[in-house]
């Protein structure tokens, strides 16, 4: 469980001072594809403890959904749920991904029909706190394994002034355009 001692202490860790010990965990962190390390990386890990999520992604691919699948069906035999937003801004989205997602018994697919939405957000609920990854990366495969992406990482409790910015946000995208379904 975290505490507030340790989220504090992630938090000098990544805005005040790196010689402070802090778990990994709970340390702001700066997501990139690089050295290894992927976006996918983090998303997975997220999702192994999470208790709810939300994505609010403004373009979302085949191949970035065949490879979060599995984990998002593991997560529904937990009965763990969560949210998809995304768009059809610039009608980038094809029906066969929306198709797709509507098979995910644990996911509520929404979609936002405004121009503009450009949002990249992936929210994680652990229960005593709220892990956030907010930057330049779609639900696409290139964003998640190869592009050069800027993604920061941040932590707070449901009490953090941040974590109520953000999740006040998710709900006001979360009406729900069923016009698109209906061509489905």
């Amino acid at each position: 469980m975290a505490t507030k001692e340790e989220l504090r202490a992630g938090a000098e860790f990544g805005f005040i001072d790196d010689g402070v010990e802090a778990q990994e965990r709970y340390q702001p962190m700066l997501l990139t594809n690089q050295g290894g390390d992927t976006v996918l990386d983090h998303l997975y890990d997220e999702l192994q403890t999470t208790q709810g999520f939300t994505f609010a992604v403004a373009f979302v691919t085949e191949g970035g959904l065949i490879d979060i699948k599995s984990t998002l069906n593991d997560l529904a035999n937990r009965g763990i749920r969560g949210r998809l937003i995304t768009s059809n801004y610039l009608d980038f989205n094809q029906p066969k991904v929306f198709k797709e997602l509507l098979k995910l018994p644990n996911v509520d697919v929404r979609i936002i029909n405004e121009n503009g939405f450009h949002t990249k957000a992936y929210s994680f609920n652990h229960g005593d706190y709220t892990s956030v990854i907010i930057g330049s990366a779609n639900l696409t495969q290139t964003a998640l394994k190869k592009n050069f992406e800027w993604n920061l990482r941040v932590t707070s409790t449901d009490q953090g002034d941040i974590t109520k910015q953000i999740q006040e946000r998710l709900c006001s995208y979360a009406r729900f355009t069923d016009r698109f379904f209906s061509a489905l």
